[in-house]
């Protein structure tokens, strides 16, 4: 299965849907599933993060556990041939305006495998054609 940066934010900073995207984890460690997200997953992550000091949501030390946690964490990054052409495409068909969020997507059709987001909004955007999509 493949996640995506909203719900590894709710991993490793304690924020509203923490409890939801833990349970999940580790059910998934249970079932011995390793997640898979994109290459842009880390840097989209550590942005978030950086966005929270600035806006004083998070200290700068918490921000780095926070950061170590996410670098620890067992996910593979694979950048898979296709990836940015098909990224492009689901933009392109789902009117997207930032093209990230379709690169989630894109590797979840590629590997065939289902994709957890915690963003409502790519979710009501994509779900009515997209099943393997599922908000946290």
């Amino acid at each position: 299965m493949s996640i995506d940066a909203s719900v590894a934010l709710k991993l490793v900073v304690n924020e509203s849907g923490s409890h939801e995207a833990r349970a999940l984890w580790r059910s998934w460690a249970r079932d011995g599933r390793r997640p898979v997200a994109p290459p842009l997953f880390v840097f989209e992550v550590v942005s978030a993060l950086r966005r929270m000091v600035v806006r004083g949501d998070l200290n700068d030390g918490a921000a780095l556990t926070a950061r170590d946690r996410l670098l620890a964490m067992p996910i593979h990054l694979p950048a898979s041939a296709g990836l940015l052409q098909l990224g492009w495409e689901l933009a392109r068909r789902y009117d997207r305006p930032q093209a990230y969020d379709c690169f989630y997507l894109a590797l979840a059709e590629i590997l065939d495998t289902e994709l957890w987001t915690a963003d409502r909004r790519f979710y009501n955007a994509v779900t009515a054609d997209e099943p393997r999509v599922h908000l946290l």
